[in-house]
């Protein structure tokens, strides 16, 4: 049997006070389990947790989040967009391509009914790109402006009454949030990995820089930088399209994540373990990790980062 331990929120200014799940509309997980038998240099025991310094990042980044579909003809057109907003501000914009439709609706993303067979000799359309993180999203968005492929949002800011945008508006709304750069909550993140397991450990500290009241959840992304698979381009099929920054599921597999803060102060810390081991065939080299905070009342990721192994 694996070796498993309840990975608590380790407090480090305060006192956290968990608000009952009645209150959240997402169920949250209270607890992560850490695989301890990743830590393959020796027992558990000696695993050194990394320590923080003094966050002095200043910027609020963003997340544009690109929901799009592989048989989606019009998608790539889109990720272009969202490829040369995140290229123009490298250092605060993350882009995530996660394939989910409105509502749950997987139109654009299922796969073709006869791979395998001699009838679709080369595979197209076979890779799935589907989540059951993105599903949910898919679901929980279509009352959000959510309307279809190719939409996405900048943090999941509201802008006019919307929260989904045509990737047409990205460019300002990106540019709007820059130039406001509201830093409420600060994010760093450190990890060990281990060759022999796999695998590791990611520790992702958030502090709150202002009072804030309400419940403030952390999710952790995994994202592979590229796939080479089949795109419906302007309803042409290329077989070797780049799909860029793909979203493969939540660490912990935890679509609404956490709570870390309920009503914060200004100063106050939490710190968040995680375990994970890569999937078979995919190298450390290939997958990036975007952790971020958002609100739960309003669904606003209030700041995000990127990290590796």
């Amino acid at each position: 049997m694996k070796n498993l331990i309840n990975s608590s929120l380790i407090i480090s200014v305060f006192g956290l006070s968990f608000v009952s799940c009645d209150k959240i509309e997402e169920p949250i997980k209270p607890e992560i389990l850490i695989d301890t038998t990743l830590f393959s240099t020796g027992n558990w025991v000696d695993y050194v947790s990394p320590t923080f310094g003094e966050n002095t990042n200043t910027n609020r980044n963003l997340i544009l989040e690109d929901y799009t579909g592989h048989d989606c003809p019009n998608c790539p057109t889109a990720a272009i967009v969202a490829k040369d907003i995140e290229d123009a501000n490298s250092e605060r914009v993350f882009v995530v391509s996660i394939h989910a439709g409105k509502g749950g609706n997987d139109g654009f993303q299922k796969t073709k009914s006869d791979c395998g067979t001699a009838s679709n000799p080369h595979d197209k359309l076979c890779h799935d790109f589907r989540t059951n993180e993105g599903t949910d999203y898919g679901i929980k968005f279509a009352d959000y402006g959510f309307v279809g492929n190719p939409y996405g949002n900048i943090s999941r800011y509201t802008f006019s009454d919307f929260m989904f945008q045509y990737h047409t508006a990205w460019a300002e709304k990106v540019d709007e949030l820059l130039l406001a750069n509201d830093l409420k909550i600060n994010i760093q993140a450190k990890s060990n990995y281990y060759d022999e397991s796999k695998g590791g450990f990611l520790h992702v500290e958030s502090q709150s820089l202002k009072d804030l009241s309400g419940n403030y959840n952390i999710v952790t992304y995994v994202v592979q930088n590229h796939i080479e698979e089949w795109q419906n381009v302007s309803s042409t099929y290329v077989e070797d399209y780049d799909h860029h920054n793909v979203f493969l599921g939540c660490v912990d597999n935890e679509a609404w994540g956490q709570t870390i803060f309920s009503n914060a102060s200004s100063g106050d810390k939490v710190e968040t373990v995680y375990s994970y081991k890569l999937p078979t065939g995919i190298s450390k080299e290939e997958i990036h990790f975007i952790s971020y905070v958002y609100d739960v009342d309003t669904y606003e990721i209030i700041q995000v980062i990127k990290f590796t192994f």
